[in-house]
């Protein structure tokens, strides 16, 4: 299966360079996984589902063969992220980053980026207001732990439009 135009801008937007972490939260079947690990040193992919991880692993077994993709099924909470920090986090059509009764999500975001590191919460614009609203709502749950909005990325993508608020702590915003 072909990546979707959104998954595949969504992967444009956060770009990995060679050598950088990414943590996938809300991985699904995998797809923004295989995208990101193409440049990525290493991408961990989590999402609640054992059925999407199993997907996931199917698509990228190669990679997780290779050691470069590790795949789990586990609320973000509760993941085995392991020690070391992610210097990109990124979401597609993930709720719980702009819900603020899911703020936890937000405390392990918090707790597992680098400091120098980006967080992309992307999502589709299926209504009027919804950016502005989903914008607004990610940038008051990331406030709250420090980061600040550097960038929102529009895309013209099938079915819907998509966009993409990008967060770092304040000292690296003006880097993106």
């Amino acid at each position: 299966m072909a990546a979707s135009a959104r998954l595949s801008w969504a992967a444009g937007v956060v770009a990995p360079r060679p050598g950088e972490r990414v943590l996938e939260v809300g991985c699904g079947h995998g797809v923004l996984v295989a995208l990101l690990a193409e440049r990525a040193a290493e991408v961990v992919g989590v999402d609640r589902s054992p059925t999407m991880v199993t997907a996931a692993g199917r698509r990228n077994h190669a990679a997780v063969e290779a050691g470069r993709v590790r795949l789990q099924a586990a609320a973000l909470h509760e993941a085995d992220l392991g020690p070391h920090p992610f210097d990109v986090v990124v979401s597609f059509n993930v709720r719980a980053l702009s819900d603020p009764a899911q703020a936890v999500t937000w405390d392990v975001v918090s707790r597992v980026l680098a400091p120098a590191g980006r967080v992309v919460v992307a999502f589709s614009v299926m209504a009027p207001g919804v950016e502005d609203d989903v914008v607004a709502a990610v940038a008051r749950l990331a406030g709250d732990r420090g980061l600040v909005v550097a960038a929102v990325h529009r895309g013209e993508t099938a079915p819907f439009a998509s966009a993409a608020v990008e967060l770092h702590h304040p000292a690296d915003a003006d880097r993106g």
